[in-house]
């Protein structure tokens, strides 16, 4: 089995025409990306095992933008859902909706570090 690199590289492109084309700011935007996702992922955790519905939503809008600017499509679209179903309150299973975002944000993470070297 291959390992399928998840990334709109279109996306990761319009990332890197708005920050002027270098690639090193590119490289210093995936490394923040990186910093910061545990965090906010930790927030969603608790949100989600404390059936707070707001903070959940809070946390997976800024992780859902974060997937789209990067090109990480499956996760922002994960995220999409699960903070549609936060607004409606109608969020079924949100630990384990909060666990597959976890799975596709590694995929995510993985698959930028591969295509982050093309730039280099």
């Amino acid at each position: 089995m291959t390992s399928e690199i998840n990334i709109d590289r279109a996306a990761l492109q319009r990332l890197l025409d708005v920050i002027g084309g270098d690639p090193e700011d590119l490289a210093e935007l995936l490394e923040e990306f990186e910093d910061a996702t545990p965090k906010t992922l930790e927030k969603m955790a608790a949100a989600a095992s404390s059936g707070d519905l707001d903070s959940l939503r809070i946390s997976t809008h800024s992780l859902k933008s974060n997937g789209r600017d990067f090109g990480a499509t499956a996760l922002a679209e994960l995220c999409e859902a699960l903070e549609s179903d936060c607004r409606d309150g109608t969020v079924d299973d949100p630990v384990d909706r909060v666990a597959a975002i976890a799975v596709e944000l590694d995929r995510a993470r993985s698959a930028l570090a591969i295509v982050s070297k093309e730039h280099e």
